[in-house]
Order: structure tokens, then C-alpha cells, then sequence
């Protein structure tokens, strides 16, 4: 007599003794697709990713310090030698050892070049001179000791505000180039 209880157990029976008949097309078709490379599983990648916080790098030009950067976080960027940084200050040393103090909130550091990329809120303040700079990009070449912010900038000093299309600082020499459309605002100023 065949009855509900009896049935449940024919099922698991019907496929074990049907099993030779629908494994061939059942493993033909769980089979992945596509062809095997063994060199493919040999890729031998040397990468070095980190991620460190209180970072602090410092920079030496002809024996001297040239800059010391820091940064609450650093992780290591997509290229070789170059890492990502938040909440950068930045120390440059001129000449006669004068600190011009440089602020933003992110920033890409390339140990190979000595290139610092500062981006968002760059703010740059020489307290020597009472001078601040503000910007939104701002490039810090080592090598050459310049200073490159291609986009709008604002230059306040004691008596004098400037607005430029963009900024060029030679370190060196201590020159400033401003280009692009340049508005002057200069108080105490009168004609000759």
C-alpha cells in the first residue's frame, strides 16, 4: 500500500538511481566557462599599501632642512612613491631659516619628485612679512624651491589685498608672479 509517508521516500530513491542519466549534462553545465592560465595564478604583485596616522615627513635641501610636512593621516596612493595625506601643515624654510607655514585639508606627497599637491582651504601665512596666502591648489616643488598655485588666489598683506588668476613663488629669491586678471586693493596709498 502506497501512502503519503511511503512517497517521501521514493523521491531521494527516483534520484539516486537516476543519477548516471543527468550527471553529464548537470556537470557540463555547473562547469565555469572560459579557459585556465596558469601564469595567471604566478602574478606575483609587490605592493605596499599602508596606512599610518600623525604623519610626518621632513625634506633636506643641501644639507639643510628644507620643509617638514605633517599630516594627521597618510595612506599610500595608486602610483609607486606617492601618498595621500589629511590635514596637512606644512613648515617651509627659506634661506635665512624664516618658517612659512602652509595649511589644507588634503594633500599627495611624491617622495621620488619631492612634490607636494596641497588641495581645499590652502592656506599659506609668512609671519615675517605678515603676509597670508589663500588658495584652493597649491604645488610645492622642492627640487626647485617654487611655490605654483594655478587657480584663484588671494594675497593679504599689512596694508594691501591682491586677487590673481594665479600665483607663481620662487623660494629662492623671493619673488611673486601673479597672473591672470589682477585686482589691488592697497589702503594708505596716495598719489604722487
Amino acid at each position: 500500500m502506497i501512502n503519503q509517508r511511503n512517497i517521501i521516500w521514493l523521491v531521494p530513491l527516483f534520484f539516486i538511481l537516476t543519477f548516471p542519466l543527468w550527471r553529464i549534462p548537470l556537470a557540463a553545465f555547473l562547469t565555469p566557462r572560459g579557459g585556465y592560465d596558469p601564469a595567471y595564478a604566478n602574478v606575483k604583485t609587490d605592493v605596499h599599501n599602508f596606512t599610518m596616522d600623525k604623519v610626518r615627513i621632513q625634506q633636506i635641501h643641501n644639507g639643510k632642512k628644507s620643509a617638514e610636512i605633517q599630516a594627521e593621516s597618510g595612506r599610500t596612493g595608486d602610483k609607486a612613491d606617492e601618498y595621500i595625506l589629511t590635514k596637512v601643515t606644512t613648515d617651509v624654510y627659506d634661506k635665512e631659516g624664516e618658517i612659512t607655514k602652509i595649511s589644507a585639508d588634503r594633500g599627495v606627497y611624491n617622495a621620488l619628485t619631492r612634490q607636494l599637491t596641497l588641495i581645499d582651504n590652502v592656506v599659506v601665512e609668512k609671519t615675517k612679512d605678515k603676509q597670508s596666502l589663500y588658495s584652493d591648489l597649491l604645488y610645492y616643488d622642492d627640487e626647485k624651491r617654487t611655490v605654483r598655485c594655478p587657480g584663484a588666489t588671494r594675497l593679504v598683506a599689512e596694508d594691501a589685498e591682491i586677487r590673481g588668476g594665479s600665483l607663481d613663488y620662487d623660494i629662492s629669491n623671493g619673488r611673486y608672479k601673479i597672473g591672470g586678471r589682477v585686482h589691488c586693493l592697497i589702503e594708505g596709498f596716495s598719489e604722487p
